[in-house]
């Protein structure tokens, strides 16, 4: 719900994208020349001994050239399944300033990554689940891209931006801090661990204290991010009540909000437990980031069995899936915690109301199919056939050991379900009023909120690389409130302490956040 605001040396404001033209919209294109008639075999050959290594060739990027970029084939099932098949539609990296230093797109971007929609014959599931997430959370910018090697139309793809420093900097105004990248990047690796106790892929499950016993888990180039994150999953797993000082817990929020809403259970919530970046800034607090959403949507189906999940599994797949399963502690921690909970729902109610139940996420996804459709008729070496393409959000298609439900035929229906839902209909409170002055070194916060019988809290922060602190508000006639029991709640914090704000509140069954998106969205004194 909207509610009208009296703002006072404050206004709403939230992360907006960077002018990127290669990551706007539109269909993009990218041309590879290689030098060597077979450069397949190079890039096949190097994928298996040194995954890392690149093949040079020169590059058009929406036809600015680039010279003596990198190239490489990119991804674990996407490059392996896909391979095995004999298919020629393989995902690729391409490292603009490989050689030369100082190369980049016009937002700074140095890197591409080309997906080759890896069971989604829709080609839509990654740039349409992204577009909701930037809603709500900084996730990579999204779009297609023609590409031709050698002269050849090689198909389109889905070109993702890259989760690195350059990202940081543009989400959170610093190119510092740790990144670790939870995903498992060698599976045999993590099936035969040995020496330590039995882990559960990236899923902050503690172990012990040795950092060798995770590395199977998760990637970090920097060794002190080592540290950094099994403080994380100590406080996590062992004092929770504490896990403020360690993570952005409103930015995971709506992560697991997002992966459950939208069934991305090839990510943190599902099975697998991976597909997401950590960063950690300076405080040492982590920051959760959605990555890698080709099996978004219900695309992957395997339960923690690894059975097929039936059409109805998914599309009743219950808001608090997995809140007793100490294999997710992300899951079975936090949302323990009454207060996290209720926000949690709250988020996904946002979700529904602003994506599935208006309509809005299938008249995309149908936008999406109409202008990507020449494309992808042209594509000669897509995974699945035109045919399957035209039908692919109604009906279920199926690819060897699965079977890839419709976006639409999945989406309307738990839509519909959740719309319903009971943990979704709760009571919340209602805030408005939202009213920020300052007086000296200080500054008043005062909101009017109705059945916030649990407490309302001021999230507050001085710079938006860091997560959001909070203090309780008042309504008894002191701290700056002027009559007790009127409805308006005020806290007082140092100036220096906050320029960015928003308030939550929690009454008996719901809470609420205004504005309704924080803390992406958030209130900021001038």
């Amino acid at each position: 719900m909207r509610h009208t605001l009296l703002l006072f040396l404050c206004c709403l404001t939230g992360f907006q994208a960077y002018s990127q033209d290669f990551y706007g919209t539109g269909i993009q294109e990218v041309r590879l020349e290689f030098s060597q008639k077979n450069w397949d075999v190079l890039l096949d050959s190097l994928k298996k001994a040194n995954p890392e290594a690149r093949v040079l060739a020169t590059a058009w990027v929406n036809g600015q050239r680039f010279d003596s970029v990198g190239v490489r084939y990119k991804g674990n099932s996407s490059y392996f399944r896909t391979r095995n098949e004999t298919r020629k539609k393989l995902p690729m990296n391409v490292k603009l300033d490989y050689k030369k230093k100082g190369q980049s797109l016009k937002d700074g971007q140095t890197t591409i990554k080309l997906s080759n929609a890896f069971l989604d014959p829709s080609f839509l599931r990654d740039p349409l689940s992204y577009e909701v997430i930037r809603k709500y959370m900084p996730a990579p910018q999204c779009n297609f891209t023609k590409v031709y090697l050698n002269g050849k139309y090689w198909g389109l793809y889905i070109n993702s931006e890259s989760v690195d420093p350059q990202f940081f900097k543009k989400h959170y105004g610093t190119d510092g801090g740790h990144i670790v990248k939870c995903d498992p990047d060698n599976w045999k690796k993590v099936r035969s661990q040995t020496g330590c106790p039995k882990g559960e892929n990236a899923s902050l499950t503690y172990l012990n204290d040795n950092a060798g016993c995770y590395d199977a888990f998760y990637e970090a180039e920097n060794p002190s991010s080592w540290k950094l994150l099994i403080n994380l999953i100590k406080v996590l797993n062992k004092t929770p009540d504490q896990i403020e000082t360690v993570l952005n817990v409103d930015q995971t929020l709506w992560m697991l909000a997002l992966n459950n809403t939208i069934v991305n259970l090839d990510s943190y919530n599902g099975s697998l437990s991976h597909n997401y970046y950590l960063w950690f800034d300076s405080m040492n607090v982590a920051h959760p980031i959605i990555w890698d959403l080709n099996m978004s949507f219900g695309g992957w189906r395997r339960d923690f069995s690894f059975q097929e999940m039936s059409d109805d599994q998914l599309i009743q797949y219950s808001p608090l899936a997995e809140f007793d399963n100490l294999r997710r502690p992300l899951i079975s921690k936090l949302l323990k915690n009454s207060f996290y909970r209720k926000i949690y729902l709250s988020h996904i109610k946002t979700i529904v109301n602003e994506n599935l139940a208006n309509g809005q996420l299938m008249n995309r996804a149908q936008s999406m199919i109409k202008e990507i459709d020449p494309w992808v008729k042209q594509d000669s070496l897509k995974l699945y056939s035109y045919v399957d393409f035209q039908g692919s959000l109604d009906k279920t298609m199926n690819n060897g050991p699965d079977n890839i439900i419709g976006v639409k035929q999945l989406m309307v229906k738990r839509s519909e379900w959740l719309s319903k839902h009971p943990l979704l209909n709760k009571p919340q409170p209602v805030i408005s009023e939202a009213l920020a002055s300052k007086d000296g070194q200080k500054v008043k916060v005062s909101g009017k909120l109705t059945n916030a019988t649990k407490g309302a809290w001021l999230f507050y922060r001085a710079k938006k690389q860091y997560a959001f602190k909070r203090i309780a508000m008042v309504d008894d006639g002191t701290n700056g409130d002027q009559a007790a029991g009127d409805g308006i709640y005020t806290a007082t914090v140092d100036a220096a302490l906050i320029k960015q704000w928003y308030l939550a509140g929690e009454g008996d069954e719901g809470a609420a956040t205004l504005p309704e998106r924080a803390s992406f969205e958030y209130f900021k004194i001038d």
